[in-house]
């Protein structure tokens, strides 16, 4: 049984290193190889220290626990964009539970949980047009494609990224994606 809860500074080194594993997994080939092989860990380590150390203030980060053991986190900031409402900045499982229902379970419980306290109801989110993983899950979840933008990517150079908005928390759509076990 997953369980979510909202995030604490004692979970920002568990963050930290499912979003390097991520990373460097999914942006292999979006991301630069010299960027994905260094000093990552310590940089997305510094990012969630302080992110849960002085968090802004519309920011809100829920994570997922199985059996009491982390699987995975999603990071919002309400009301990000007039014109989109909530940004989802972060969406990332353990790679060894992908496909079971935590990334599912993660929009559904900030839809339910997160978004309502913004004053938009709308939220939306970027990914690589190149993650094509990602993509087939976002458009799954109800998300739809609204533009494309090249975008300077960490560790250097660019990349073409999508924004996938929802216009309400009702547009959410948690079903059971073919490829889930």
């Amino acid at each position: 049984m997953i369980t979510y809860r909202t995030a604490q500074l004692a979970d920002a080194a568990s963050i930290a290193q499912a979003h390097t594993q991520s990373w460097r997994l999914a942006y292999r080939g979006i991301l630069r190889d010299d960027y994905l092989d260094g000093a990552i860990s310590d940089e997305r380590d510094a990012v969630w220290q302080q992110r849960l150390g002085s968090p802004a203030a519309n920011q809100r980060v829920l994570i997922a626990e199985e059996a009491g053991r982390f699987s995975g986190f999603i990071c919002l900031f309400l009301d990000a964009e007039p014109q989109f409402g909530t940004l989802i900045d972060n969406l990332h499982v353990l790679p060894t539970l992908k496909g079971r229902g935590v990334g599912a379970g993660l929009m559904r419980e900030a839809a339910r949980q997160v978004i309502p306290q913004a004053t938009q109801p709308g939220f939306h989110l970027s990914v690589y047009e190149a993650n094509r993983a990602a993509i087939h899950f976002y458009e799954r979840m109800g998300g739809v494609n609204v533009g494309r933008e090249v975008h300077e990517t960490p560790g250097g150079g660019e990349a073409v990224s999508l924004r996938y908005a929802w216009k309400t928390a009702a547009d959410l759509q948690v079903r059971k994606l073919s490829w889930v076990r």
